[in-house]
């Protein structure tokens, strides 16, 4: 079971939105899919759901080409953008047996009752669907996304605009999802990649920046040394000579430093800010944290 996306490019009128991009995602993966605003992020997933034609490229489910077999693809994929549009005058249990009557689902009241269960819809299923509040739409979002029981699941910015209770309970579920399936999920908040998944996709102006585990990622950065100053150092971005080497990012206050077992860091920084006449506000050794990366690889 593998989603395999290979050279795929989009452009509207003359603007690229993703270009030749290539990755894959394997059966028990949950994949964080990340980027600034206008990325590319949601073109992608709607091009994996089959909703946008690639100029080029293939998109794969399962062997099965998106472009040359569509209906047989989308039966394999759950999808929930980020919109998340529902039948807001249908009860909760009513939609999801439309849906299952669409899907052509064997033993609909069944399947529904265990997608109740598993989403914890069961207080909410003879409520109609804009009584509900946001964290709950978004469960029944998921529920009629998974409700086919599909290979891949998309979701599009799943926790967008969710309290931190909610944010953990859709956390939870999304984990639970995984067992059987694909995810591939594209969010703004960093730290649901980290609570969530094994791998992380870096979207930057349509191109793939990043494909790698969340260790892989994280590794360049571990423990570098931040240093903080009262003064603005960006003037001196060219007179940083030797220190160069060791120089992973620059702010107007911040400068950010690989440690060397052999090479005292602190000892040069120091000497530099003693030439320059600058004042430390702090000097610390820290952990690598996926925000820096994010900084680093979308700047």
């Amino acid at each position: 079971m593998s989603l395999n996306v290979h050279q795929v490019s989009k452009k509207y009128d003359k603007q690229i939105a993703v270009d030749a991009i290539s990755f894959s995602i394997d059966k028990g993966e949950v994949v964080g899919f990340l980027g600034p605003n206008g990325a590319g992020k949601s073109t992608t997933l709607k091009m994996i759901a089959g909703f946008l034609t690639p100029d080029s490229g293939t998109i794969t489910i399962n062997g099965i080409a998106v472009d040359k077999d569509p209906i047989a693809a989308k039966k394999l994929i759950g999808y929930l953008p980020e919109s998340n549009a529902l039948y807001e005058d249908l009860y909760v249990k009513e939609y999801l047996q439309f849906l299952g009557k669409i899907h052509q689902i064997n033993q609909i009241p069944k399947r529904i009752d265990a997608v109740v269960e598993q989403l914890g819809l069961g207080p909410m299923q003879q409520k109609k669907i804009g009584q509900l509040s946001k964290g709950y739409k978004q469960r029944v979002g998921i529920a009629a996304a998974i409700l086919h029981e599909p290979a891949l699941l998309l979701l599009d910015e799943p926790t967008s605009g969710l309290d931190p209770n909610q944010l953990i309970e859709i956390r939870n579920v999304i984990k639970s999802l995984s067992t059987n399936a694909m995810i591939l999920f594209s969010t703004h908040i960093l730290h649901e990649v980290t609570a969530i998944c094994s791998s992380v996709l870096v979207l930057h102006e349509g191109k793939l920046v990043a494909n790698e585990p969340i260790e892989t990622l994280l590794q360049p950065l571990t423990n570098n040394l931040r240093v903080s100053f009262e003064d603005d150092i960006t003037a001196f971005r060219d007179q940083l000579g030797e220190l160069n080497a060791y120089v992973i990012s620059i702010d107007k206050h911040l400068l950010v430093l690989k440690l060397d077992a052999n090479v005292d860091i602190k000892k040069k920084i120091m000497q530099f800010a003693i030439d320059k006449g600058l004042n430390i506000q702090r000097l610390q050794t820290e952990e690598a944290s996926l925000e820096e990366i994010f900084k680093l690889l979308t700047h």
